[in-house]
């Protein structure tokens, strides 16, 4: 069986839909994106480092150590990175070292994304990554044989997990980088949230997040379109807080609000945390109100702007859970509006 190619440009974000056989998918999606993976690899300002790192002996030891315990506890999201590598022309150790850099020790970065939502109304998620990635990501429609259909932020290299996914369960994940200083000996975090889009509700999705531990850590903020619920689960060097939402703003940034563990949080995680926290919203919130504060730098807002150092907004999404609707704003272009399912049928 042959995988089908779909694509749409978007003002400023491409969109590519792949459908066929799980595996056939991840190759061919590493085959069409072979060059847009191999810049981004090797453009990442961390490639040098991780690469040095993983010549040491204790890089050794642990990347051993983390690749092993991927392999067998993941093996299916393990298959799709060796898939995807394959297709890439890039060795399977290049995909996997860029894929659990956040499995590492954590070095002083300025990376990170916010998350803001309100149980029943909306939710909506700001991926901020290098300034030098705008333009490269993606957003892709995964339709594997046998599963429902993911739509999914992609940098390429990257499995569609770390970032913000539609899921064909009705889930929204949007995921806030938690850089723990002393990760857990586990599987990496880019497989454990990959094996999560499988879950059929958030009640399963909270599950498996507090039985699946990973080395590094992300917050999973995530809402469930036929309830309206909303909750955020801290996942970090094997353990996991869990809350959810009552009623009002849920917010969260890049630093733990609920574990007690080694960190390192940066200025402009603070900074975006006290504006979300100190928000004063509108009997009525709705779409645009989100927007504004997602759009708007600080501090009006929690844009982050190049100028503001390495790392930049690079796309605001937002889906209004009432009306189950996407909108996507990407840091240069034009705001794209259509219905959820349409998001999920792909370009």
């Amino acid at each position: 069986m042959s995988v089908a190619h779909a694509h749409r440009e978007l003002d400023g974000l491409r969109w590519a839909g792949l459908s066929g056989p799980r595996l056939e998918v991840f190759r061919a999606l590493g085959e069409e994106y072979r060059a847009e993976i191999a810049e981004a690899v090797h453009s990442l300002p961390e490639w040098p480092a991780l690469d040095r790192y993983a010549r040491t002996d204790t890089g050794l030891v642990r990347l051993s150590r983390l690749s092993a315990l991927t392999r067998v506890n993941h093996a299916q999201e393990y298959a799709e990175l060796a898939a995807m590598a394959q297709g890439a022309n890039q060795s399977e150790r290049t995909l996997l070292l860029v894929n659990l850099r956040g499995d590492l020790p954590a070095q002083a970065s300025s990376a990170g994304c916010s998350d803001l939502a309100w149980p029943g109304r909306v939710f909506a998620h700001n991926e901020d990554g290098g300034a030098e990635l705008a333009g490269r990501l993606l957003l892709v429609t995964l339709d594997c044989a046998g599963e429902v259909p993911v739509t999914a932020l992609w940098y390429p290299g990257m499995l569609p997990s770390n970032a913000f996914t539609l899921t064909g369960h009705g889930l929204v994940f949007g995921l806030d980088h938690l850089p723990v200083t002393e990760p857990a000996i586990a599987p990496g975090r880019h497989f454990v949230a990959r094996a999560v889009h499988r879950a059929r509700d958030l009640d399963e999705a909270v599950r498996l997040l507090t039985e699946l531990p990973s080395a590094g850590g992300f917050a999973y903020n995530l809402a469930e379109l036929r309830t309206g619920r909303v909750a955020h689960v801290e996942a970090a060097a094997g353990s996991s807080a869990v809350e959810e939402a009552g009623e009002g703003p849920f917010w969260h940034t890049n630093h733990l609000r609920h574990l007690d563990l080694p960190e390192l949080v940066t200025r402009s995680s603070r900074e975006r945390a006290k504006v979300l926290d100190a928000l004063e919203p509108p009997a009525e919130p709705d779409v645009e109100w989100f927007l504004d504060v997602l759009t708007s730098p600080h501090p009006r807002g929690v844009c982050r702007q190049p100028a503001e150092g390495d790392t930049a907004t690079l796309a605001t999404c937002v889906v209004d859970l009432a009306a189950a609707e996407l909108t996507v704003v990407p840091s240069s272009g034009k705001r794209f509006t259509c219905s959820v399912a349409a998001a999920l049928a792909g370009p």
